[in-house]
C-alpha cells in the first residue's frame, strides 16, 4: 500500500508555466485526506520551492537542493548533507579549465558566487534566454521569481575561493551553468569521471548539479522515509530529469513522466503522462482508484 508520494517539481509536478494546476492540487489534497504523505523532491533551494508551490499545497515535506537538505512538513530541518570544503576546492579547480561555466555555490540559506554581481546576472541571463524564448532581456530580468536579478539578490559575492571559505556557511550544492547544452553534457561526463567522490547530475541539459553522495534525492528520500517508519515499497516517486535518477534507481515504485529524459524512462518502473498533461495528477488518480498498474504504459 502506498503511503508516501515523492514528486519532483520542474518538468514533473509543475506545468509549462512552472505552476501547479488547480486539478493537480486537488488530487494531491485528496491523497493527503486519505493519509498519504507528500514529499516535494526538488533541486531548488527552499525559497524557490515555496515560490513555485505558491500556497497551492499544504503540509508537504521538502527535499531541497537535490537531496542535500530535508525539511519536514512542520518546518523542521532534519538532515543536511553538505559538500566538504576539500571537495568544493576540487570542483573549483576542475572548472578552472572551463571559464565559460559559472559556478553558484548554494548554501542552506544563501548562495555564493566568486565574481561580481553583474557577472552573475549576465551569466544567469544567458542561461535564462534558453527557457524564455520570445521574451526580451528586459522581460527576463524583470521576473520577480526566477529572474537573474532575483538570483543575484540571494547570493553573496566573493573575490576568491579562500574568502568564500572563510565567510560562507556550509555548501549544499554547486549549480553550474552558462554554456550550450552540447558543451555542458560533455563537461558533465568529464566531471563525473574526475570527481567520483561526488554526485554529478543535471536538471536540464544546460546545467550541472553537484552534491555529496548522501545529498542526492534517492538516498535522502530513503533516509527520510525510513526515519518515519515507512518501507521503500510504500513509496511512489515521480521524476523527469537526470537529478531524479538516484530516486528512479531505488526500490520505490518509480514513475517517469512522458516528457522525461530517456535514461529516466529506462530506469523507472512505470510511465505516466507529461507534465503538460498533468501526469502526476493522472497517475495519483489511478492509484487512488485502485488501478495502480493502469499507469504502466511503460517499456
Amino acid at each position: 500500500m502506498i503511503k508516501v508520494i515523492a514528486v519532483d517539481m520542474d518538468g514533473t509536478l509543475l506545468d509549462g508555466n512552472h505552476e501547479i494546476t488547480d486539478h493537480t492540487a486537488s488530487v494531491i489534497e485528496r491523497a493527503q485526506a486519505l493519509g498519504m504523505r507528500i514529499v516535494i523532491a526538488t533541486g531548488r533551494v527552499r525559497d524557490g520551492a515555496l515560490a513555485a508551490i505558491n500556497g497551492r499545497l499544504k503540509n508537504v515535506d521538502l527535499l531541497l537542493n537535490s537531496g542535500a537538505e530535508v525539511e519536514d512538513r512542520d518546518g523542521n530541518s532534519l538532515y543536511r548533507h553538505p559538500i566538504s570544503w576539500t571537495d568544493l576546492k576540487a570542483v573549483a579547480t576542475f572548472f578552472e579549465k572551463y571559464p565559460e561555466v559559472a559556478l553558484k555555490y548554494n548554501g542552506f540559506k544563501k548562495a555564493a558566487f566568486i565574481g561580481t554581481k553583474e557577472e552573475l546576472i549576465q551569466k544567469a541571463l544567458q542561461d535564462a534566454r534558453i527557457f524564455n524564448a520570445g521574451k526580451t532581456d528586459e522581460e527576463i530580468l524583470a521576473n520577480p521569481n526566477f529572474g537573474p536579478r532575483r538570483m543575484a539578490q540571494n547570493t553573496n559575492m566573493y573575490p576568491d575561493f579562500e574568502t568564500m571559505e572563510q565567510n560562507m556557511e556550509p555548501i549544499a550544492k554547486i549549480f553550474c551553468f552558462g554554456t550550450t547544452a552540447e558543451r555542458m553534457v560533455a563537461i558533465k561526463e568529464e566531471a563525473a569521471r574526475a570527481l567520483p567522490q561526488l554526485a554529478v547530475a543535471s536538471s536540464f541539459p544546460t546545467n550541472i548539479e553537484i552534491t555529496s553522495l548522501a545529498g542526492q534525492k534517492g538516498p535522502a528520500l530513503k533516509e527520510f522515509i525510513e526515519s518515519l517508519g515507512y518501507t521503500m515499497d510504500e513509496v511512489i516517486a515521480f521524476g523527469d530529469s537526470l537529478n531524479d535518477l538516484s530516486m528512479m534507481e531505488m526500490d520505490f515504485h518509480t514513475v517517469a513522466m512522458a516528457n522525461a529524459d530517456e535514461e529516466i524512462k529506462q530506469a523507472a518502473k512505470y510511465m505516466t503522462k507529461s507534465n503538460e498533461e498533468e501526469g502526476v495528477a493522472w497517475a495519483i488518480e489511478q492509484l487512488l482508484d485502485a488501478d495502480f498498474y493502469g499507469l504502466s504504459a511503460r517499456k
